[in-house]
């Protein structure tokens, strides 16, 4: 019965397109009463198979402006990528910051009914099964899982034993690849509780070479490459971890996983803040870890937390404009998380014994307000609150769609936000009588220069004339230009200070060549377009990217650069391939002399 109706509907909908998803509500709620249909409205899901099957049966038309309305939360997709996050297992957290909840069954900071976190308990935090569940999600939600962006979540990533960052990661490809049945990688016996405990720590980081370790990073290399051409490929891959735990050794071994982001736990650029929360490094250490990191290819996301011990809405704003003012940090990325009191916390019981008062909501409001007018157009800003449920929150922010208060309240204020996410075309589509059709308007291609972390880098984008809307854009850095070029290699700079395990780390890549400049991203925004799929009106697939890739050559080779490395996701290696690129220890490159 319910098959019948919902193909009814299908058919009704194609020839009487709701232009609102209030229509679209509107036109169902019409069939079931013209069909005396006393059923409860069918599913987005179940409309979505009775499309596909009659699309498959050649029953009907593909419709996109359909498949929009009957996509379930869009977007998910709506940033170029189907977004995956995974979670891994609780272990010892080097760190000791007051305001980190601590949950025995959970990964530091890490609260079991966060809804990615309750998601990888339930599945015993085992990757593979993560990755599966959250492709068959999104794909019975209707939106395409071809160009997958991963996200490994967890804490200090580089504190892991090495062993198990292979498996883990190996599992996520493992997964993507889509394979049959699900084969053992690595002895899974070893993935227990006891492997991951203090005790075992130096043992596993020791015993990284054993024949496990050598087997597991075979299959890695191996699951890699079928990636390359698999149904859902790994376009990035995002890493979490702290700025004391990045260094050379930390960064090859990301580099071969197929990293292509990392995310550093700043959270803020005054010492005598991080000293008081015991975070464990200073702004010296961020600085370090954020020129190492860009000198490698990698984009880079900040961590910002405002409303820490003894910080002001004063101080915030001067700290969080800091990370742009001095070309030390400049990020590519940030998360704006406000500090948020948990009664598992040390800042707990700081706040009980009224050590700790954190300033209103109101205030921390206008301070993001008056941020966003001061961030540069070449910064995302991805999050500005976590998905904390509130009944955990004790003092601290609690509105949970504070993105949405802010823009509203900047709007009726005449106030406007630059950053990339807020200019992205999926998220601007409102401000055009067409939608976000790309042939129907102009665009221009506009090219932002800027000093950071002793490289210059070129900011290239495609927009509308106004800048309101982007495209596409990519980052390309030249180090040449400051005689910056690292050898990687033989880099003389310091260890993290006790981290005496990773400095026991084996050396992964032996290529000690040079490059002299990255392509350090490259994205075209818009809703997700399947690989090698056209869809009238997209800005993906109509060679914006290709126009990208090619002035960032000329860019390159004008200021004396032979050889530009991309830094590609293992997904999208067959892209560059097509441009001339060629796989070099991790990278995509080619010779542009």
């Amino acid at each position: 019965m319910l098959i019948s109706i919902t193909e009814k509907m299908i058919k009704y909908l194609l020839t009487h397109p709701p232009q609102t998803a209030d229509d679209f509500g509107d036109v169902l709620r019409k069939i079931l009463r013209t069909t005396k249909s006393y059923v409860a409205i069918p599913a987005k899901s179940e409309l979505l198979k009775s499309y596909h099957k009659l699309l498959d049966a050649r029953k009907i038309k593909k419709s996109v402006q359909l498949e929009k309305l009957l996509t379930k939360r869009a977007v998910r997709t709506l940033s170029g990528v189907a977004i995956v996050t995974t979670l891994t297992k609780p272990f010892p957290c080097p760190g000791k910051c007051v305001y980190c909840p601590s949950e025995a069954r959970m990964p530091k900071s890490y609260l079991s009914d966060e809804p990615a976190a309750n998601r990888a308990l339930n599945l015993k935090f085992d990757p593979y099964e993560q990755v599966v569940q959250r492709i068959k999600a999104l794909e019975t939600n209707g939106h395409p899982t071809d160009k997958i962006e991963l996200i490994v979540k967890g804490g200090t990533w580089n504190a892991y034993p090495i062993d198990y960052q292979y498996w883990f990661i190996a599992r996520c490809f493992e997964a993507s690849n889509h394979q049959l049945g699900r084969p053992v990688i690595l002895n899974e016996a070893k993935r227990s509780e006891e492997s991951l405990s203090q005790k075992n720590r130096q043992r596993s980081f020791a015993g990284a070479q054993d024949d496990n370790y050598k087997t597991t990073r075979l299959q890695l290399l191996n699951l890699q490459k079928t990636n390359e051409s698999a149904p859902h490929r790994i376009i990035g891959l995002t890493l979490e971890t702290r700025p004391d735990y990045i260094n050379e050794k930390t960064i090859k071994i990301m580099r071969e996983l197929g990293c292509t982001r990392v995310e550093l736990g700043v959270q803020t650029t005054d010492d005598k803040i991080l000293k008081l929360i015991k975070r464990g490094h200073d702004t010296e250490e961020v600085k370090r870890a954020t020129k190492l990191l860009k000198n490698w290819g990698f984009k880079v996301d900040y961590h910002l937390m405002p409303q820490l011990p003894t910080a002001t809405p004063a101080k915030d704003l001067k700290m969080m404009l800091e990370i742009f003012d001095d070309p030390d940090y400049r990020p590519d990325m940030i998360k704006i998380y406000p500090c948020t009191v948990i009664q598992n916390s040390e800042l707990y019981q700081w706040l009980k014994r009224g050590g700790y008062k954190t300033y209103s909501n109101r205030k921390l409001i206008d301070v993001l307000k008056k941020f966003k007018t001061k961030v540069p157009r070449y910064v995302r800003i991805s999050r500005l609150i976590r998905d904390i449920p509130s009944h955990h929150i004790h003092a601290g922010n609690k509105t949970t769609n504070l993105r949405q208060v802010i823009q509203k309240e900047m709007a009726e204020e005449g106030l406007s936000c630059e950053c990339l996410r807020c200019r992205e075309v999926g998220h601007v589509s409102h401000l055009f009588k067409d939608g976000t059709k790309v042939k129907s308007r102009k665009i221009k291609l506009f090219v932002d220069k800027y000093e950071a972390s002793g490289g210059t880098e070129y900011f290239l984008s495609y927009e509308d004339a106004g800048r309101n809307c982007v495209y596409a854009f990519c980052r390309l850095r030249i180090l040449s230009l400051r005689g910056e070029i690292p050898r990687f290699a033989r880099d003389k700079l310091r260890n993290p200070p006790n981290n005496k395990e990773i400095a026991a780390l084996p050396t992964v890549a032996r290529d000690d060549k040079p490059y002299p400049a990255f392509l350090r991203e490259l994205h075209t925004y818009g809703q997700l377009v399947g690989i090698g799929k056209k869809t009238k009106g997209a800005s993906q697939h109509i060679g914006m990217g290709v126009k990208l890739v090619k002035k960032a050559e000329e860019l390159a080779k004008k200021a004396g650069v032979d050889k530009l490395a991309v830094i590609s996701g293992v997904g999208v290696r067959g892209y560059y391939k097509k441009l001339g690129y060629k796989l070099e220890n991790t990278y995509m490159v080619k010779n542009i002399e």
